[in-house]
């Protein structure tokens, strides 16, 4: 089925004449206006983020597998912040600074913060090419805090979808193509929840975000507007805007009942550093208000090793361990140490490390964007160990991991000089769940690092209905 539209789809776009080509590339930047399909460089000048012309299209049961999937995987994450703070062990494999720590003690000093919420994307290798059944499915990292995708998927969805609506969606008869669900939605019924269980009786939103910096996504301010139109009460604002008025937290005028974070711990303490007060955020924390909750800050890569060690087997249920040995890969946080390999063989990992170069990648531990990553086929010997006595020298900040391979895929795309051309990229996925349902964001690159902020693109995502 997927297959068939696929070529179906290459057979539409090499027809198009260049008249048709133009038009239809007048709607797409149009609509990249419109939808505010953009990216800001660090002086917040915007650039269109690129877009390919096929979508994934993805079938409903596909969804409902990665649902279940995806969920059983959070609870699993769950469960490791509440071992993480007895756990000493857990501790050194996934550290946090001194200042960090200091926070974590507000909420959950005595005893586990009642109610996490953690609203994340699961990154995988996966990709809904033309293949029927998608397997050899490896997570890659996970985010949960100021997650990128939220606006991104359904505004690239919408955009590509009418494009296709206009000469080739009829052509698939007897399918259809819909759009999967909207991550502002899943967002929005997190919020509601959360706001009901901690007695909230009101819902003013604020999403908060340091404006120190002017690159990053476009996500904030989109977000904010889109809750109005749901009829949410909802604000854009720097986290420096609060304020504590007996024993609400206002942001201007308005009283605040949750707030949507942006920042990682380690931002707001860099700010509090320069001499600005975070206490009325910290209150904010304590009376769980805020989403992602403090639970948020262990989305470190090296929590995969918590997954993928038999050291730490004993702390997880059967049904835990399957899922972690058949979607996790082998991951150590990178120091002089024994420890056992992929094979459960033990080994000292630095010159384990060295030694195998080609089947693993070195990541910063808690970096994003794609920074700081490095495959180890892709470079030589040389520069290996160099990069491996850069990451010994920089104390538990980097981690060594299976290397997950990433498929490439033909896509056509529109070129600056107005034609349609194919060309291979990477790609990957992201899922972003609640109870409910889940969403998928796409992301392609000529690297086999792929991120937007490293001037990759998105993969448009619809659901293909009988």
């Amino acid at each position: 089925m997927r297959k068939q539209i696929v070529r179906k789809l290459t057979r539409y776009f090499n027809s198009l004449n260049a008249q048709e080509i133009r038009g239809l590339s007048e709607v797409l930047n149009h609509e990249i206006q419109r939808l505010n399909i953009r990216y800001l460089n660090d002086y917040g000048r915007p650039r269109d983020i690129k877009l390919v012309l096929r979508p994934w299209f993805i079938k409903p049961r596909e969804l409902a597998f990665f649902h279940r999937i995806i969920y059983a995987f959070k609870a699993a994450n769950h469960k490791l912040f509440a071992l993480y703070l007895t756990n000493t062990k857990i501790q050194e494999i996934m550290p946090l600074r001194c200042e960090e720590w200091k926070w974590f003690q507000l909420t959950n000093k005595d005893r586990l913060q009642k109610h996490q919420v953690v609203f994340g994307r699961w990154d995988t290798n996966i990709s809904f090419d033309e293949r029927e059944n998608i397997t050899d499915i490896k997570f890659l990292e996970t985010n949960t805090v100021g997650i990128g995708g939220i606006h991104y998927i359904p505004a690239v969805s919408e955009a590509i979808k009418k494009l296709l609506k206009i000469g080739f969606e009829k052509t698939i008869y007897p399918y259809s193509l819909k759009f999967q669900a909207d991550p502002r939605h899943l967002l929005a019924e997190e919020i509601k929840l959360h706001a009901k269980r901690v007695g909230r009786k009101s819902l003013n939103v604020a999403f908060l975000e340091n404006r120190d910096y002017a690159g990053g996504t476009v996500e904030i301010p989109e977000l904010s507007k889109y809750f109005l139109k749901l009829g949410i009460n909802a604000l854009a604002a720097d986290p420096r805007q609060l304020r504590l008025k007996g024993k609400e937290i206002y942001c201007r005028d308005t009283k605040i009942d949750i707030m949507y974070r942006d920042s990682e711990l380690q931002e707001l303490i860099d700010i509090e550093k320069k001499g600005h007060n975070m206490a009325v955020l910290k209150q904010a924390f304590i009376n769980n208000q805020v989403i992602s909750s403090i639970e948020g800050e262990l989305d470190h890569k090296s929590g995969f090793e918590i997954f993928s060690s038999p050291e730490f087997s004993r702390l997880f249920t059967a049904q835990e361990r399957a899922l972690f040995k058949k979607y996790i890969p082998w991951t150590r946080l990178l120091k002089e140490r024994k420890t056992t390999d992929a094979n459960l063989r033990m080994v000292d990992l630095v010159p384990y490390v060295i030694k195998h170069k080609d089947a693993l990648t070195i990541k910063p531990n808690r970096a994003y964007g794609g920074k700081g990553v490095v495959i180890g086929h892709t470079v030589s010997k040389k520069k290996w160990q160099e990069y491996i006595a850069k990451a010994l020298s920089a104390r538990d900040e980097y981690v060594a991991q299976s290397f997950v391979p990433i498929r490439e895929e033909t896509f056509p795309w529109f070129t600056p000089d107005g034609r349609v051309t194919f060309d291979k990229f990477y790609s990957v996925s992201g899922f972003v769940v609640n109870h409910r349902s889940i969403a998928v964001l796409g992301r392609f690159s000529k690297e086999m690092v792929v991120n937007v902020a490293r001037k990759g693109g998105i993969v448009p995502t619809l659901v293909l209905a009988a």
